[in-house]
């Protein structure tokens, strides 16, 4: 009877076995589509986060700067005055700016203003800014100066984007506007009295400068356009052909800086004396009469 009694317990514990193995078997199961389930979960959040930086990288505007070094920003802030004096008015064929009938120098905390219209798309600003900066440097300075390039049929133009630049000057009050970004996005608006300007002045495109007495639509670009010197060079290039006057390049943007200086000079009172009574700048004097 006890040999009897023995067999169902043997059964009961074989049972109680296969189900705690079962058991084991099933919590094992688990646990592992647990982990695959979070790393799933891990791979798709990571994915979407790739693909957001990939949109958000596609669809942000590009910045002004192009490739390469932009070591010739601070270049066009630092040309030599001997340079300068030593090409004179240069290739500049032709008087850059229009008199304005009836035009008065404008006036601003106590100095005469300038102002620029652009855009970083723009072919013409882009050659522009080259003789412009580095006239304004002789009156004061930059900051904030970004390398840019700016497209044309020819190739890429080097060149510098007033966007986020601020200019400081005891002689003269510089604004520059970049209105659209490379891609044509509007990225800067002028002001309603600078809108009022540049509509009753009739301005008609890009670049635009005034100087209350003057204005130019598309100055000093002739020798570029004649030459064809910058488009598809680098920036760093071009700057390293300042050094040598009696380059095309030298001849072109450097002679065109002198004349922008004259025409500056005009609004300061021919102040400061030293850059304003510079050979170079006398020279461009007798351009503009």
């Amino acid at each position: 009877m006890a040999k009897a009694g023995k067999q169902p317990n043997a059964a009961q514990g074989s049972a109680r076995a296969r189900l705690a193995e079962e058991r084991r078997k099933a919590e094992q199961a688990a646990r592992r589509n647990k982990m695959f389930g979070i790393a799933a979960g891990a791979v798709a959040l990571l994915l979407v986060a790739v693909g957001v930086i990939i949109a958000i990288g596609m669809n942000r505007p590009q910045a002004p700067g192009g490739g390469g070094s932009t070591g010739y920003v601070a270049a066009l802030q630092n040309v030599p005055a001997a340079d300068l004096d030593a090409v004179g008015v240069g290739a500049l064929p032709v008087t850059p700016a229009e008199p304005v009938p009836g035009g008065e120098v404008q006036m601003q905390d106590g100095k005469p203003r300038l102002l620029y219209i652009g855009a970083e798309y723009c072919s013409f600003c882009g050659y522009t800014r080259w003789p412009l900066t580095i006239a304004l440097e002789r009156f004061g300075d930059f900051s904030g100066l970004e390398a840019g390039q700016a497209p044309s049929n020819a190739g890429m133009i080097p060149t510098v984007s007033y966007r986020d630049a601020t200019y400081t000057s005891d002689h003269l009050v510089f604004k520059g506007y970049e209105l659209k970004d490379a891609q044509g996005n509007d990225i800067q608006t002028l002001t309603p009295e600078d809108e009022t300007i540049a509509r009753e002045r009739g301005m008609q495109g890009y670049p635009w400068l005034y100087w209350g007495t003057h204005t130019s639509g598309t100055p000093f670009l002739q020798p570029f356009l004649q030459g064809g010197y910058m488009p598809g060079k680098s920036g760093d290039s071009i700057a390293e052909k300042l050094k040598d006057t009696s380059s095309p390049e030298a001849q072109a943007i450097l002679g065109a800086a002198n004349v922008t200086t004259a025409q500056i000079c005009a609004l300061t009172g021919d102040q400061p004396g030293d850059v304003c009574s510079a050979p170079g700048v006398v020279a461009a004097k007798a351009v503009l009469g």
